[in-house]
């Protein structure tokens, strides 16, 4: 321990023993919050970690009390995102997908527009009961679109990013990155770096586990198949989001069962997934011209090399006010490209789930996955439905079992567990992901995806039964 002394200065140890608990805070420790009142919107009590709760303080203060502000911050962080399409046009139309992709965002400013100053086609501004609030109020697919998803990443991500580098950048992942790696290696074929990024993703955002890989990749810590093995498997909605499908779908009161379950799901699938195409064929190598930052193997000792291995990191790591302008700018590039994106693809998809049956269509191929699974046979064409608009967004599927009370615990179930564990979703997950400099093609995530939603059909099936016991 006194060479360790000698070779670390005090503010190495003062950042990994100090900073990193800022981060655990933020992230991971539940802080119970008594109710108040914020330009005259009314916050409930209630126990969750910090970073919900601020996102609830802002979203009072901007948009949910007297003043409504939050779409035109939108709509000016997306006049951020043409610009920077346009500053960087050579990344943007650089081949067929980005092409696509950029075009896309594009036009999803129009759908922005649309909200923001309430005019375009009256398809956009009918109220719908298959969208009501939590309240039971009817929305329209303008207002799920700004007010459902595209006020609250707004809101969340920046705030989420301001504290990731505190779990990133001081110590803690290299520290629990040689305790887990003997686990996450041989399961997953990850770095055990890997694992505290995992648990980000559920607890915080994708986006924000999107943005931590993308740093990690980087700077040579990991490899193209190790991030979209992470991205792809781990990075799924935070647990604001599964707090929303388990209200919209009625179970909220076996939390504990649809949470847990759920987090188990991940981890059974991505042990599959990494192994099968195309995860599995992705090039295992680093960045363009990164040097390699491999992770150290040890076979003994695992605790005082985890302990060296954090102070190294702690030792180079840049002031915490540096680490947070660099992440927040590229932040806000993601998160231009999420909103452009996300309003797109959710105005569109919701167009096309109302007007046409094309996620019909597609959903027939999961009736026999459902039919396996014992649900119902009146509810298995809204089940398959629901498993195919998950693509589409997240909060979907729970709505279509939100409206009545005829439908079986286990469809409620599943509609709220199965968009979570299949992880990709074209709502804001791929603009997300398409933001990052992770060398992604689409049609990887297509396939990706139904591999993960056929696998999530059948646990999600198993454990319906297994905690609520067969249909009848």
């Amino acid at each position: 321990m006194d060479s360790i002394s000698q070779k670390y200065s005090a503010s190495a140890y003062l950042k990994f023993f100090i900073l990193p608990l800022i981060g655990i805070t933020a992230f991971f420790i539940d802080i119970p919050m008594p109710g108040y009142t914020v330009m005259g919107a009314s916050i409930a009590a209630r126990t969750t970690i910090p970073i919900n709760h601020l996102t609830s303080f802002l979203r009072a203060l901007l948009w949910d009390g007297n003043l409504k502000v939050m779409p035109y911050i939108v709509l000016a962080i997306s006049a951020y995102g043409v610009i920077d399409l346009i500053l960087r046009r050579k990344k943007h139309f650089s081949n067929t997908l980005n092409k696509t992709f950029s075009i896309m965002r594009c036009l999803g400013i129009v759908f922005v527009l649309f909200s923001v100053f309430n005019f375009g086609p009256g398809i956009m501004h009918l109220a719908r009961p298959e969208l009501a609030t939590l309240a039971g109020v009817p929305r329209s697919i303008s207002e799920f679109v700004m007010n459902g998803i595209l006020i609250t990443i707004t809101i969340s991500i920046p705030l989420a990013a301001i504290f990731l580098p505190f779990l990133l950048n001081y110590g803690l992942v290299e520290f629990v990155g040689v305790l887990v790696r003997p686990v996450m290696r041989p399961l997953y074929r990850l770095p055990g770096r890997s694992a505290v990024i995992m648990v980000t993703a559920v607890l915080g955002n994708f986006s924000v586990a999107h943005i931590a890989v993308n740093e990690e990749y980087e700077k040579g810590q990991m490899t193209e198949r190790e991030a979209m093995a992470i991205c792809t498997g781990f990075c799924s909605s935070s647990v604001a989001f599964m707090l929303v499908l388990a209200n919209n779908a009625g179970i909220a009161e076996h939390w504990n069962a649809y949470f847990w379950s759920s987090f188990l799901i991940i981890l059974l699938i991505t042990i599959i997934g990494v192994r099968i195409f195309p995860v599995s064929s992705i090039r295992n190598g680093y960045a363009p011209g990164v040097e390699p930052q491999r992770e150290n193997v040890y076979k003994t000792n695992l605790l005082k090399n985890a302990y060296v291995e954090a102070l190294n990191a702690s030792q180079a790591s840049m002031n915490p006010v540096k680490t947070i302008s660099h992440i927040l700018k590229a932040t806000f590039a993601i998160l231009a490209s999420i909103i452009m994106g996300a309003g797109f693809s959710t105005s569109v998809g919701m167009l096309l789930y109302f007007y046409t049956p094309i996620f019909e269509w597609i959903g027939m191929i999961f009736r026999p996955l459902m039919i396996l699974v014992q649900i119902p046979p009146h509810e298995v064409a809204t089940a398959a439905t629901g498993a195919a608009i998950s693509l589409l967004e997240v909060t979907i599927p729970s709505l279509l079992v939100s409206v009545g009370d005829g439908w079986s615990i286990h469809i409620r179930y599943m509609m709220a567990v199965i968009p979570i564990t299949s992880v990709i979703f074209l709502g804001s997950y791929v603009p997300s992901l398409l933001g990052t400099n992770l060398p992604v093609k689409f049609w990887h995530l297509l396939v990706i995806w139904l591999q993960r939603m056929t696998l999530s059909i059948l646990f999600s099936g198993i454990f319906a039964i297994i905690l609520f016991g067969l249909p009848v």
